[in-house]
């Protein structure tokens, strides 16, 4: 399901196009792409592609630069190594979690893997002008979509992966007190740290507030005698808790390097989204069968389950709190939060049945409790589950079937970049409009001026200018000023552009040096 969209987008491609595998988001996509083919070129660390500022490079997105090597050693290109990648992991995930789940001794365990597969929001109605939509809760973050999130970003994907057997690792050493299972979880902490922040985030939250409620589960034991065998363990727990905080602080740091980069650190803070509106409903059939699972896993008094409700409740209620932190809120769901809303659903199942079975007992009942509740909340949460399925799949198709020029590209555009591949030096900047800047880089060892929403620095006044250029508006002396103050190189006029203003662009001030079916490129004039 997850694939279907993009095969049937690909073969919706019109003759002279190429549907270029966009994954859900076009402007993330390319700039995925970009630093792809930035590693491809040689770099190692993340070189902004859209913004002509001077800049240092960071080590934050320095995978996708990796993964460029691995595309050009494959002889793949960056898209579908892309995807091969996310697929990989994506299955990898699938057994990592499988392997937990049983490592957990969750009763049902199955029923618990086939929740978290296609645990997902209910629908409701929201205003569309004139008329209602009917769309799951919160429909605007994609990685709540179990279709979607099956397969979901490779880094995404990846995260999952690490976070599940770092937890594994950790469970391991809390269970068995072997050191070297906490010294695998702080090594596996390290690439997680750089690929996903917000996992390390999860786990910060998740392990001292584990820890608390377990010792106020064993508050009439907690003497010295009980405390006693577990010191070694509390400062080993501290030792991987010490490391990754100073991990995160050293990502963070990569914000204060340039103002370039603080602006996307800045965007981030911004982006506060309605999710104590929303996300109990998204959430879906299964939070209320969770909650019920809480009492049970507390009522367990093991740290196990304790540690899977820390792992659910802890990051939801830090939420309101994302502002101070400096994060977005949404920042705070990436945990991969299903699996213990799906664990902990099971378990409330259970309870129930349990309850039921007792209830069914003192009156007299001969009724097989177990599996016919098991099977009833089974029927519900397929009835609750399968339309945000059916709208999932439609949804993604519809999203990129229009042709839109940055989704299903040209093919001529690739005489285009192979012109500027072959005539210009790396990192040349060029003027462009915003979606064509945006898969420029993808494409051409060149910066777009403009060309991404949270990585153009100075975005909307770039794009008041944009316009205005390619508009045919400016004087000679805005027209020099914009060249010259942002070191812009190259002016790519095609049929983004060509729309606006059909004639030469400023004809006594740049020249067109390549002008072949609807594309023009110029340089400025030799004074």
């Amino acid at each position: 399901m997850n694939l279907t969209p993009l095969i049937l987008q690909y073969k919706h491609a019109p003759p002279g196009r190429t549907f270029n595998l966009i994954h859900n988001n076009v402007q993330d996509f390319y700039f995925y792409q970009s630093l792809m083919n930035e590693g491809a070129g040689g770099a190692w660390l993340t070189s902004n592609p859209y913004t002509s500022e001077p800049h240092p490079p960071t080590v934050i997105f320095s995978y996708f630069v990796w993964l460029g090597y691995l595309s050009k050693l494959l002889g793949l290109s960056f898209a579908l190594t892309y995807h091969l990648l996310r697929i990989t992991f994506s299955l990898v995930f699938f057994i990592a979690v499988f392997k937990l789940i049983f490592f957990l001794k969750t009763p049902y365990p199955r029923l618990a893997y086939f929740f978290f597969l296609f645990a997902a929001p209910v629908m409701h109605k929201i205003p569309d002008g004139a008329k209602f939509v009917t769309v799951p809760y919160m429909y605007w973050w994609t990685a709540v979509d179990p279709i979607r999130r099956a397969a979901y970003l490779p880094h995404h994907m990846l995260a999952g992966i690490l976070l599940i057997v770092t937890v594994i690792m950790l469970l391991s050493f809390i269970k068995n007190r072997k050191p070297y299972l906490i010294i695998l979880a702080i090594l596996l902490s390290l690439p997680l740290a750089l690929v996903h922040p917000p996992s390390i985030l999860i786990l910060l939250i998740t392990l001292p507030s584990s820890g608390v409620v377990y010792l106020l589960q064993n508050f009439k034991k907690v003497t010295g005698s009980f405390l006693k065998p577990h010191y070694q363990m509390f400062l080993y727990l501290l030792l991987f808790w010490v490391i990754n905080i100073i991990l995160v602080f050293i990502i963070a740091s990569q914000g204060n390097s340039s103002l370039i980069w603080s602006k996307l650190f800045n965007w981030e803070k911004g982006q506060q989204f309605p999710l104590i509106q929303e996300l109990p409903f998204a959430f879906g059939i299964l939070l209320p069968l969770a909650l019920l699972g809480v009492l049970k896993a507390l009522s367990n008094y093991k740290y196990k389950d304790t540690f899977l409700v820390s792992w659910f409740l802890f990051p939801l209620l830090s939420i309101p709190f994302a502002p101070q932190i400096g994060i977005s809120n949404v920042r705070l769901i990436q945990g991969v939060p299903y699996l213990p809303l799906s664990i902990l659903a099971v378990l409330g199942i259970d309870f129930f049945a349990k309850q039921y079975e007792i209830f069914a007992d003192r009156i007299r009942i001969k009724f097989h409790t177990r599996a016919k509740i098991t099977g009833f909340f089974l029927i519900l949460f397929i009835i609750f589950t399968y339309p945000t399925l059916s709208w999932s799949v439609k949804s993604q198709i519809q999203e990129y079937w229009p042709i839109f020029g940055n989704v299903y590209l040209d093919n001529r555009l690739n005489n285009v970049f192979t012109y500027i591949n072959n005539n210009f030096p790396d990192k040349t900047v060029v003027l462009s409009t915003f979606y064509t800047g945006n898969y420029l880089p993808a494409f051409t060892h060149t910066t777009s001026f403009i060309g991404h929403d949270g990585y153009t620095y100075n975005m909307e006044d770039k794009r008041k200018l944009t316009d205005k250029f390619f508009a045919g508006q400016m004087t000679t002396e805005e027209v020099k000023n914009l060249i010259k103050n942002n070191n812009i190189t190259l002016i790519f006029q095609g049929p983004e552009e060509k729309p606006i203003y059909s004639k030469y662009l400023y004809p006594n001030i740049i020249q067109p040096i390549y002008d072949q079916n609807d594309f023009t490129l110029y340089v400025l004039k030799l004074p």
